[in-house]
């Protein structure tokens, strides 16, 4: 039985070939896309997740800078020298 993967292309159709660069589909679904999120945000702000205490500290490896809103002690948090800090 043939794989499905037998057909699948070694690169990208919608990269142009020989070129490192997006075809202009994609540059045009990705201009699109950041109109879109530019509004989106400009309307509603932007939203981190929320997470509970226990949620927070099951996190594996959080990122300095990495962000959270923590509904167990109501108030945003973000990560910082091995520690989680609210604002």
């Amino acid at each position: 039985m043939a794989s499905d993967f037998d057909e699948f292309p070694v690169y990208d159709p919608l990269i142009k070939k020989d070129s490192d660069k997006l075809s202009d589909v994609w540059t045009s679904s990705l201009a699109t896309f950041l109109q879109n999120l530019k509004g989106y945000l400009s309307s509603f702000g932007m939203f981190i997740p929320k997470l509970t205490t226990t949620q927070r500290d099951s996190i594996q490896a959080p990122q300095e800078g990495q962000m959270i809103y923590n509904t167990t002690l109501g108030t945003a948090q973000y990560f910082k020298a091995g520690v989680w800090t609210s604002f």
